[in-house]
C-alpha cells in the first residue's frame, strides 16, 4: 500500500475499502470480510495470514494419510487396481496427498468440497477427479424438502459458474463432501447453503486485516506527520498563503533539492511556519497482539490446539498434534473416505485412509514398558495368592506384548508354575484325606 488511509467507503457489492485522497485511487486493503459469503471466505484465505496458516496446517496433517482399498473383511485385492490408480493420481496435476489436503482445506474454510468426476460411462471408475472452488459451485433447490426421499426431488440443478459460463453437471458427474450443516430453504428455489464453523470468524479476520493495515501505515508511511501552521503573530502574518506562492515554493524546492522532480514531505521555506507533531504510539495501539488473538480464535474454532503455532515445548507440541489427529483429522478422513467410497467404488469395496505412520501417533516405548512392568507385578501378586493360574496370567500379558500364550517360543522356566502346581496337589490330597476319615 503506497498511501495513507484516511477514509472508508462501501462499494456497490457491499464491500468496505480503505481509500486515500493523496493519490485519488483505491487501495488493496479490504476492511470487512463476511465469512458467511463464499467469495469473502476465498478472499480471507489469501488476505488473512493466521487463517491461511491454520487451515494449511490442518490440510498438511491430512496429507500424511495413506489410502487403501479393501473389501468388507479388510483385504486388498488385485481387482481393485483401477480404484487404487485413481486415488494415487486423481488428476494430471495432483497426487493423493495434495488432493486430500485440498479437500480438507475446503472443508475447514467452506464447510464442503465439491468434486467433479470425469467418467467414460455413468457407472465406470472415474478417469480423473477435480476439486471445484466452492465459490463457483452451485446447487439449486427445488423448494421441496421434508417429504422427499430422492435427491432429484430436492436438487433441481447443479452447475459451475466459471467466467460467466454455466456448466451443468449430472448426478454421476459430481460428489459433495461436507462437514457442516446443510441449509435448504423450503418453498424457494435458492441455492443450497452449507453452514460451517468458519462462518463465525468474520470479526476476528476483519480485525486482523484492519490491524495489519494500520501497522503498514505506521511502519511504511510513518502515520500522520503533523500540522504545519502560520507562526506569524502580526496582522500581515495571518494572511493565507496564496496558491501561486505555494506553487512557487514547491517548484523551487524540487528544482534545488529534488532527485526525481517529485514532491517531498519536508519543505524548505523562508516563511515563518510552526510545526505541531501528531504521532500514534504503536505500543499503546497493541496492534501486535491482534496477530496472536486472531490465530488463537481461528485455531479454537477449527478444533485444534493453538500450541501448534507457538514456541511450545516438544511435549506440548506432540500432545497438541496427537489431539488434532484424534479430534479433527481422523474423523474428517473417515468422512472423506466414506464419500469417495460411495462415489467411485462398487458395492462391498471401501476406501480407508491410514495414519499409523504419523510420528505423534506412535506408541511411546517408555510408557509402554512402564505399563508392562506394572501389569506384570500385579499379575504376579494374583498368582502368589492363587487367584489366577500361570496360563491365565500369560493370556493377560499377551494383550500388552506380542506373544502366543498357548505356545511359548524357546526355553521357558516353569519352576514357579510347577511349585504352585505341587502345592495345590498337596493341599488337595490333604483335603481328600480328611474327607475319607
Amino acid at each position: 500500500m503506497y498511501d495513507n488511509v484516511n477514509r472508508v467507503e462501501r462499494d456497490a457489492a457491499g464491500n468496505y475499502w480503505f481509500l486515500s485522497d493523496l493519490f485519488g485511487r483505491r487501495s488493496k486493503w479490504k476492511v470487512y470480510y463476511d465469512m458467511t459469503d463464499n467469495l469473502d471466505k476465498a478472499g480471507a484465505l489469501v488476505s488473512c495470514t493466521p487463517f491461511f496458516t491454520v487451515v494449511d496446517k490442518i490440510g498438511s496433517m491430512m496429507s500424511r494419510g495413506i489410502p487403501y482399498v479393501v473389501d468388507k473383511d479388510g483385504n486388498e485385492k488385485r481387482t481393485f487396481a483401477d480404484i487404487r490408480n485413481i486415488l494415487n493420481a486423481p488428476n494430471p496435476l495432483q497426487t493423493f496427498s495434495s488432493f486430500v489436503k485440498q479437500i480438507e482445506i475446503c472443508l475447514k474454510v467452506f464447510g464442503y468440497c465439491p468434486i467433479v468426476l470425469v467418467r467414460a460411462t455413468k457407472t465406470s471408475t472415474p478417469k480423473a477427479m477435480w476439486i471445484i472452488p466452492p465459490e463457483i459451485f452451485h446447487m439449486e433447490g427445488t423448494g421441496k424438502v421434508f417429504r422427499q426421499y430422492e435427491l432429484k426431488n430436492i436438487i433441481s440443478s447443479v452447475y459451475i459458474d466459471c467466467n460467466g459460463t454455466r456448466l451443468e453437471l449430472e448426478d454421476y458427474e459430481y460428489l459433495v463432501i461436507y462437514d457442516s450443516n446443510i441449509v435448504i430453504n423450503s418453498g424457494t428455489t435458492a441455492d443450497v447453503k452449507f453452514e460451517s464453523v468458519s462462518d463465525s470468524l468474520s470479526q476476528p479476520i476483519s480485525n486482523w486485516v484492519a490491524s495489519m493495515s494500520a501497522s503498514h501505515t505506521l511502519l511504511v508511511n510513518g502515520g500522520p506527520k503533523g500540522v504545519l501552521y502560520n507562526d506569524y503573530t502580526d496582522q500581515m502574518g495571518n494572511v493565507a498563503l496564496s496558491s501561486e506562492d505555494e506553487k512557487d515554493i514547491k517548484d523551487r524546492f524540487k528544482r534545488d533539492y529534488g532527485l526525481v522532480n517529485k514532491e517531498y514531505p519536508i519543505l524548505v521555506t523562508r516563511y515563518k511556519l510552526g510545526w505541531l507533531p501528531l504521532d500514534f504510539n504503536a505500543d499503546e495501539l497493541k496492534l501486535h497482539e491482534e496477530d496472536k488473538r486472531c490465530t488463537d480464535k481461528i485455531a479454537n474454532a477449527m478444533g485444534i490446539n493453538a500450541n501448534l503455532f507457538t514456541d511450545a515445548k516438544y511435549d506440548n507440541l506432540e500432545s497438541a498434534g496427537k489431539k488434532a489427529y484424534q479430534d479433527v483429522i481422523i474423523p474428517d478422513s473417515r468422512k472423506i473416505a466414506e464419500c469417495l467410497s460411495k462415489a467411485i467404488c462398487p458395492e462391498g469395496v471401501f476406501i480407508k485412509i491410514d495414519f499409523t505412520d504419523v510420528e505423534c501417533l506412535q506408541t511411546n516405548k517408555e510408557t509402554e514398558a512402564n505399563t508392562l512392568v506394572k501389569v506384570a507385578d500385579a499379575l504376579q501378586r494374583l498368582i502368589d495368592k492363587s487367584l489366577i493360574t500361570h496360563d491365565e496370567a500369560r493370556i493377560e500379558v499377551a494383550k500388552y506384548i506380542d506373544i502366543d500364550p498357548d505356545n511359548p517360543k524357546g526355553d521357558f522356566d516353569s519352576s514357579a508354575a510347577s511349585s504352585a502346581s505341587v502345592e495345590n496337589n498337596v493341599n488337595n490330597s490333604k483335603e481328600n484325606g480328611n474327607n475319607d476319615k
